[in-house]
């Protein structure tokens, strides 16, 4: 793809280097945000709003008739990932102090949705052809150099982009192509194209990574996805037209934005239901909530405001206008960390490589008896007895069940000594990615490491504390 550089300004690479942007704080730092932004795709600018007194502050034009509908922040707050949407086709790079753009990325594809890394590194932009048009790709632009590192080819027509918390998957919804593509962000390979219902247009990830939820415009549905087996776990019945979808800071509730019933369903993370609707404006478009999750804030287009609501209450409790078709809200770039959240603890899941090989093994506990996936081959009783581990493996060719991993897996204790599995259940014997529980004896609390083989030519050792 041919890529030009427009804009190149010697006193901010400058500041740069002088120690980062550093000028607002950003929630991905988990403290609260001063502004949030929104890009007002109708009108080429995005509006800067307060989000503790619900008023907006400011507008920074981009000089062209269109804004993408993606945007996203620097971790430190202080730059501003906006596009030029389908007219313009370019990824801008915006300081927030003085509002001026300091680079922009040209692209032969209208630039859609954009996501950034938790580390900042790398943009992720989808370039998308068009609704109902063939093409498109996923875009991954290094940050420092504003150079494009790599496209890949993730479906027909990729709209909204989602980041995993802990930076190593990109979720792409094909609003096109009718399916999600899936990214390893670390070799930036597709892992997986799966089909969800007509028109996905937003996908978002759990904080602890477990489950994607894509909303489905012209199914009027939410498509749950096991982000480990790949598999559809559930399909709830929305709004009409859910067009914009986030999760909850805690991982407790999803919210989805419905276009024509110009409200947004409430549904339980742990029962999937839906339990509540509340009404926003017209067309409700996009929604994210605020770092602490007391506030949630819906961006409506043809009414051209934003609605702030109190989570625990379910009640709009302001309506702030800003310019015409607003779209995403940049409070969704954060996404609460694993350790933030109700599941699992830090370093429950490891990953690592055998050739082309990705293995992730988790050790599984109690608490993870409320996801029906994860241990829906073991019981409370299992867990008592056993530890348990999960180990999922993941290549693009070969038939990895044919192969002896049950004979090359093994617990070692402290003391060095190798045990092997109680217990070895298949969950998934998907060729390309077969999942498997492996059952060890109790063992005494203190260091425990478990070591997978019978792939490459040295086994792959995962140590948790």
């Amino acid at each position: 793809m041919k890529k030009k550089w427009l804009f190149w300004l010697v006193p901010v690479l400058a500041l740069a280097a002088a120690g980062g942007w550093g000028f607002n704080k950003w929630s991905n730092t988990g403290e609260p945000a001063s502004v949030f932004y929104v890009p007002n795709a109708g009108d080429g600018s995005i509006s800067v709003v307060n989000p503790n007194d619900g008023k907006k502050v400011d507008t920074i034009p981009l000089g062209t008739k269109q804004a993408s509908h993606g945007i996203a922040i620097s971790p430190d707050g202080g730059i501003i990932y906006s596009g030029t949407g389908f007219e313009g086709k370019s990824l801008l790079a915006i300081d927030t102090k003085t509002k001026k753009i300091v680079k922009e990325l040209k692209f032969t594809e209208g630039v859609h949705g954009i996501d950034i890394g938790p580390d900042g590194k790398y943009l992720y932009v989808s370039l998308n052809p068009g609704l109902g048009k063939t093409g498109g790709g996923l875009a991954v632009v290094d940050t420092v150099h504003f150079e494009q590192k790599a496209l890949i080819q993730t479906g027909e027509g990729p709209a909204h982009v989602a980041v995993t918390a802990d930076g190593s998957q990109v979720w792409v919804a094909n609003v096109n192509g009718n399916t999600v593509a899936v990214v390893d962000a670390r070799s930036n390979k597709l892992l997986k194209v799966l089909p969800v219902g007509k028109v996905p247009n937003e996908v978002a990830v759990s904080p602890d990574g477990k489950r994607a939820f894509v909303a489905n415009v012209n199914s009027n549905t939410v498509s749950v996805i096991d982000t480990l087996t790949f598999q559809t776990v559930a399909e709830i019945q929305a709004g009409e037209a859910p067009h914009g979808v986030t999760v909850s800071p805690d991982g407790k509730q999803i919210w989805v934005a419905n276009n024509k019933s110009n409200d947004v369903s409430v549904i339980d993370g742990n029962t999937l239901k839906t339990v509540a609707t509340i009404p926003t404006g017209a067309y409700a478009n996009h929604v994210a909530f605020s770092v602490d999750g007391k506030w949630a804030f819906v961006t409506n287009r043809q009414s051209n405001d934003i609605v702030k609501i109190d989570v625990a209450k379910r009640t709009v409790t302001a309506r702030i206008p800003v310019g015409t078709e607003p779209h995403e809200i940049s409070l969704e770039d954060y996404v609460a960390k694993p350790s933030e959240s109700s599941k699992a603890p830090l370093n429950k899941i490891k990953t690592g490589q055998s050739g082309p090989v990705q293995i992730d093994a988790e050790k599984l506990g109690t608490e993870d008896l409320d996801s029906k996936q994860q241990v829906k081959d073991v019981t409370k009783a299992d867990f008592e007895q056993y530890e348990v581990f999960r180990i999922s493996f993941t290549t693009h060719s070969g038939d990895l069940t044919s192969l002896p991993i049950d004979r090359n897996v093994f617990l070692i204790s402290d003391n060095k000594a190798k045990v092997a599995p109680a217990k070895w259940i298949v969950q998934s014997s998907d060729s390309h990615h077969p999942i498997y529980l492996a059952l060890f004896p109790k063992y005494q609390p203190g260091k425990v490491s478990l070591e997978v083989g019978g792939i490459g030519d040295k086994p792959v050792t995962f140590t948790w504390e």
